[in-house]
């Protein structure tokens, strides 16, 4: 029992010696916290991207009113009877369906040119360069 007592004794004496903390916090905790400046936003605008897509976007969409259109004379050239007519409506059905077919895809190419300029293009970084100095020579390519 005694040396129950006399170890709880110890143990008493040896944590009450110790520090408030781990590593002093206590001390640490008094001063205010540094402050750290944050770094000026490098703000790019994404104007030709934006246009870029609201055009390819309006492209996309004025395509299904083109399709529609040539489905249409298509059917009227389908209907004709008269021979001098058919060539007539056969033109301006297959002007109708290539204006569809240009502005579907030309459309897609604005919407993934939009993404590339977005997301992939850095205008601010040189493509290529040379680094000269004294103490060293490197040569920069991206792509």
């Amino acid at each position: 029992m005694l040396r129950r007592w006399a170890a709880a004794l110890m143990l008493a004496s040896v944590v009450s010696g110790m520090p408030n903390g781990a590593a002093c916090a206590w001390a640490r905790a008094a001063e205010p916290f540094e402050v750290v400046p944050r770094p000026p936003a490098d703000r790019q605008h994404h104007r030709a991207a934006l246009a870029c897509a609201l055009v390819g976007a309006g492209l996309i969409a004025a395509s299904f009113p083109l399709s529609d259109l040539a489905d249409r004379r298509y059917a009227a050239y389908l209907a004709e009877s008269e021979p001098s007519a058919v060539e007539e409506r056969y033109r301006a059905t297959v002007r109708a369906d290539r204006m569809a077919s240009g502005s579907l895809l030309v459309g897609e190419g604005l919407l993934v040119t939009a993404v590339w300029l977005r997301f992939v293009h850095r205008s601010r970084e040189p493509r290529a360069g040379l680094v000269v100095g004294p103490d060293r020579c490197a040569l920069l390519v991206r792509f």
